[in-house]
């Protein structure tokens, strides 16, 4: 008889019941059962990340539309939103003359004259009596 024995179990002292074909014992319905649980956790594991995945684009999503909202609240031009100031030219006007009678104080003349030349699109500084000019607002 052998006093020391070499022998490990490749068990880890489970003890493990053996069935015949055919006459499943207790055990075979706890490993079942048990993959079933395992399977079910697993597709509920990922059924849950893809949950939070979709809550993360979700929550993305209205925090850039708000931005895009806010953006084009804070983005739009103060300039449009004065209204427009028309004259119409009498015999005698000179583009100096109305740039000095409305522009504002602070301002260059010269400034001025070149913001009511891009307002109303004019090629050159001629004007005629009767013409309608749009005046840039600051």
């Amino acid at each position: 008889m052998l006093k020391y024995s070499t022998y490990n179990s490749i068990y880890n002292n489970e003890d493990i019941k053996v069935s015949a074909p055919g006459n499943p014992t207790a055990y075979s319905y706890v490993t079942k059962i048990k993959d079933g649980i395992l399977h079910s956790l697993a597709a509920l594991s990922s059924l849950f990340r893809q949950v939070s995945l979709m809550k993360l684009v979700l929550v993305l999503m209205l925090v850039i539309s708000g931005f895009t909202v806010v953006g084009n609240v804070f983005a739009g031009s103060v300039s449009s939103l004065k209204p427009d100031k028309r004259i119409v030219v009498e015999r005698g006007d000179t583009l100096w003359s109305i740039a000095l009678s409305n522009k504002p104080e602070d301002m260059k003349t010269a400034v001025y004259i070149e913001g009511i030349m891009k307002t109303n699109h004019l090629e050159n500084s001629v004007i005629k009596a009767g013409d309608i000019l749009t005046l840039p607002l600051y």
